[in-house]
């Protein structure tokens, strides 16, 4: 068994058998302060997916830095939304088929089941993907930067502080409701940002899933979901607006279509407890 290092989130790895890997989880919330929110926040859900994922990983020698991947598809289930939910102690992973596929079960300390996730990606292979990536980028930072862009109250989006609202009020339109967004280098990362991390490079899914939260604050009143699933198709990048719309709705789910600049990004559902 591996020894948890400092600044690791996951440690502890064992392989069970070809393809399931269990590992612990840290406790440690100064290290990792998202652990302060409740486990059903889409901060905490996708930070711990990420972090304990990366682990695994790592732990079984599939992060090579000679190609680029990402991912295009994630699902998850939260199983307690209760007040005195706990965090994840522990996780058992499978690895899919593909190089970037995955399926993970998180555990409280008690035994009890924290999450279900599972995730699918791709590798860019044949693709000079730095380059495509240089220029899809260069392309949405051509638009002009947003002046006086206005965030919504803090209470009106499910959050503490102004430093950890992404989204403007609502708005409508005659395609309907929709809410727009601003993630920036200095706005969206520790430790501007109370609980978000990453490269600093784009908007991450992690971000992605957090302004759809509030964004549904805003716009039905609902609070943390069930589950629910994203697809990602383009990255979205930071210090230019993205609009995330509301797609289809039903009595236990919401579905919102993010887009930036024109170009579709991701689509993003939460599903609801039928009640």
């Amino acid at each position: 068994m591996t020894r948890q290092q400092q600044g690791d989130f996951a440690y502890g790895f064992e392989r069970e058998n070809d393809s399931a890997i269990a590992f612990r989880c840290s406790d440690d919330a100064n290290e990792w302060p998202w652990l302060k929110l409740h486990p059903a926040n889409q901060i905490a859900l996708q930070a711990t997916n990420y972090f304990a994922l990366t682990g695994v990983s790592r732990f079984a020698g599939a992060l090579d830095g000679t190609k680029w991947s990402a991912l295009t598809a994630f699902r998850w289930r939260a199983h307690d939304l209760g007040e005195g939910a706990a965090h994840p102690a522990r996780g058992l992973s499978h690895n899919a088929d593909d190089e970037v596929g995955y399926s993970c079960r998180f555990f409280a300390a008690d035994g009890a089941p924290v999450y279900d996730v599972e995730g699918a990606g791709v590798v860019f292979r044949t693709r000079d993907f730095e380059a495509w990536r240089a220029k899809a980028k260069a392309e949405i930072l051509a638009s002009p930067a947003p002046e006086g862009f206005v965030f919504a109250a803090p209470g009106d989006v499910g959050v503490d502080t102004a430093a950890e609202v992404f989204v403007a009020p609502p708005a409508h339109d005659d395609d309907g409701a929709y809410v727009d967004a601003l993630v920036t280098e200095e706005s969206g990362f520790r430790p501007n940002h109370p609980y978000h991390g990453g490269s600093g490079d784009h908007v991450n899914s992690s971000h992605l899933c957090d302004a759809v939260q509030q964004a549904v604050k805003a716009l039905r009143g609902r609070g943390f979901p069930r589950g629910g699933s994203a697809r990602f198709s383009r990255y979205v990048e930071l210090a230019r607006p993205f609009r995330l719309a509301l797609a289809g709705e039903a009595r236990d789910r919401l579905d919102l279509q993010i887009t930036q600049a024109g170009h579709k990004c991701a689509t993003i559902a939460f599903d609801y407890d039928d009640d």
